[in-house]
């Protein structure tokens, strides 16, 4: 075997260890992103007191979701280019995400990809 034989097989083998790192930080990747709860098919849901139209929504909550819902959306619109539904529980919080998804595509224009939807 000479030794241009050694160094191709070489290469070969790195790029084969170069490329399993990758292939498996991508599965990893896929395999851990924003798990939904599931309820079970014997779980009951619990019937919630309506909130009372007046109250105003708490910004901390309203914090929260923005970090955890648009934060992701936001991230995975840019990485895809394909639009994301995010989910929020009512129309007030969802007039809030609206218009700061709006004041955010003025830079960024992905933002624009991110739809709100009143779950």
């Amino acid at each position: 075997m000479s030794s241009r034989d050694i160094e191709q097989v070489m290469h070969r083998r790195a790029f084969r260890v170069a490329f399993a790192k990758v292939a498996s930080a991508s599965r990893r990747l896929r395999r851990y992103r924003e798990k939904r709860a599931r309820t079970a098919w014997f779980d009951h849901p619990v019937e919630a007191e309506p909130a009372p139209l007046s109250a105003p929504p708490d910004p901390v909550a309203i914090a929260v979701l923005a970090m955890e819902s648009l934060g992701r959306a936001s991230m995975r619109a840019a990485f895809t280019g394909v639009e994301v539904k995010v989910a929020v529980p009512d129309h007030t919080t969802a007039a809030i995400f609206r218009a700061a998804l709006s004041q955010t595509a003025r830079n960024r224009s992905t933002d624009q990809l991110i739809r709100v939807v009143v779950d």
